[in-house]
């Protein structure tokens, strides 16, 4: 394609400020490693907030690997909401056809619930009714846009230390067309088993609905409670044993709709047994909180509320308010008709530079304009981050500064929950309440330094201690929430208008410690 002389030195100019992305982010540390790749601490020099930065590499080595990146970058695009992670932008590729890695850009998150639950032995029922009332805000306009998550963990949910929660990992997530048939849409399903609805222990029900995800989120709120998982099984029939030790043997007629036939018959040949009272499984538990329990983790999906449904359960009262709880537009069809055929390397490799092409708005104009690559070559940064993070790598490999603790799931941009360079790290983690006092007065003092110099928790400006995100003053101290609203807002509108209310509903859950 030939380019006007003057065009082409207007294109220059501005892809040269705007696509100049070598020196915008200053990459810091490798902070995890997973079987997908590598993901880096860097700031990014035009805002300066700190970010992580996923490279992952050999993107196209498999289809169906490439396919399930495609579909999570698509989705984080699509689903814009304060409880659900941001990608802040994609690093332009050299070559739209030759292209092997990605970098993907996330705002940094501080730990996971996974953590959190393991290193705060005294977490209060605020902090317990907090957090599931964002992971349900979360769900609801999830659902609300016909995508079904399907590996709700700990894990896959980001936190902060002033108690937010942000739902990622959608690389097995799915979008629920009414024409699409469900043995095909689902057989791929490898979601964790701990926290697998009862359903999905042997293609129980014909039609799977967003009730699994609900059961999820039902073990992710047991496990809050009593800092530990609550269904951990063995393998499918240990789970399920596990599940009706707790619930009881499901009723006739909800067996008789199991469409496996070992399954059903494995549990028509149960012997009966009892529900546990909850009361009794979690003792000196808010009644409240058990009542909407029992309701999340009912065996027969129907049973379940759906998230809009749980989020006006009385156990919520003075908290919910639905001008706070967004819902959104199904995804359209068109988004993801990629699913629908099958796909070549070639095909998905297109798909994805299409999709970060979104975040490169003068590059799609042209792309959409049906003009190919531009003829000079255009500084996407990629061959420099990729120093970089060979260098760091090999820091990382010879544990030089600190290395963190590794990172295992494919699909987490969060930073590692820092360890103190002490003989004391064991304790801390192990016997974390012996060290309360000392993680208390640190993370004060390190919120109260970002507050006063104007910065939010994730600004990257102030230095976290070590200590102070093992455990964080706003959780170990039950001073839940105790920041600034962010300084920096984004043009998500979602965004804009509710991070203040949660903003104010934090202030009001710190309130009761105060």
């Amino acid at each position: 394609m030939a380019v006007n002389p003057n065009r082409k030195g207007n294109l220059e100019t501005e892809f040269f400020t705007e696509y100049g992305e070598a020196n915008r982010y200053q990459i810091q540390e490798v902070i995890g490693k997973g079987s997908y790749g590598v993901v880096g601490s860097a700031v990014d020099s035009h805002t300066g907030e700190k970010v992580a930065i996923k490279k992952i590499h050999d993107v196209f080595e498999h289809v169906s690997d490439a396919t399930r990146i495609l579909r999570e970058i698509k989705l984080l695009r699509l689903l814009r909401h304060p409880d659900i992670v941001e990608i802040r932008h994609i690093m332009l590729p050299p070559s739209r056809r030759e292209f092997k890695d990605i970098y993907v850009i996330f705002e940094l998150m501080e730990s996971d619930l996974h953590q959190v639950i393991k290193a705060n032995d005294d977490l209060t029922p605020e902090h317990y009714q907090f957090f599931l009332y964002q992971l349900l805000r979360g769900l609801k306009y999830i659902h609300a846009a016909n995508v079904f998550h399907r590996d709700l963990k700990p894990k896959n949910i980001l936190a902060n230390a002033d108690c937010k929660l942000k739902i990622c990992d959608f690389g097995l997530a799915r979008v629920s067309f009414n024409d699409a048939p469900s043995a095909i849409f689902w057989t791929d399903y490898v979601a964790t088993r701990w926290y697998r609805a009862p359903e999905l222990c042997g293609s129980f029900f014909s039609k799977y609905t967003p009730a699994i995800d609900i059961w999820s989120i039902g073990c992710i709120f047991a496990e809050m409670l009593t800092g530990k998982p609550l269904f951990p099984g063995k393998n499918v029939v240990h789970q399920l044993d596990l599940m009706t030790d707790l619930l009881g043997t499901p009723p006739i007629e909800t067996i008789s709709r199991i469409r496996n036939e070992k399954a059903r018959r494995y549990l028509g040949s149960m012997r009966r047994k009892p529900p546990v009272p909850f009361s009794q499984k979690f003792p000196n538990v808010d009644p409240l909180a058990l009542h909407l329990l029992e309701r999340l983790i009912a065996f027969d999906p129907k049973d379940r509320p759906t998230a809009k449904e749980a989020l006006a359960d009385p156990y919520f009262q003075g908290l919910s308010n639905v001008d706070r709880e967004p819902s959104t537009q199904p995804i359209s069809k068109l988004e993801f008709e990629f699913e629908r055929r099958k796909l070549a390397k070639d095909d998905v490799r297109e798909l994805i530079y299409r999709e970060i092409l979104e975040y490169h708005p003068q590059m799609l104009q042209e792309y959409l304009r049906g003009g190919d690559q531009i003829s000079f070559m255009y500084p996407s940064g990629v061959d420099r981050f990729k120093r970089q993070f060979a260098h760091l790598e090999e820091l990382y490999g010879k544990g030089e500064k600190g290395a963190p603790i590794l990172r295992q799931n494919a699909s987490l941009p969060r930073e590692r929950v820092l360890q103190p360079k002490d003989d004391e790290s064991t304790e801390t983690i192990d016997e974390g309440a012996n060290h309360g006092a000392e993680s208390v007065a640190l993370t004060l003092q390190c919120t109260t330094d970002r507050t006063e110099n104007g910065s939010s928790g994730q600004s990257g400006t102030g230095k976290t201690s070590a200590r102070s995100l093992q455990k964080s003053a706003s959780i170990s101290a039950s001073k839940c929430i105790g920041v600034q609203s962010r300084e920096t807002e984004h043009t998500d509108s979602i965004g804009e208008v509710h991070d203040d209310d949660m903003d104010a509903l934090a202030q009001k859950v710190a309130a009761l410690h105060a």
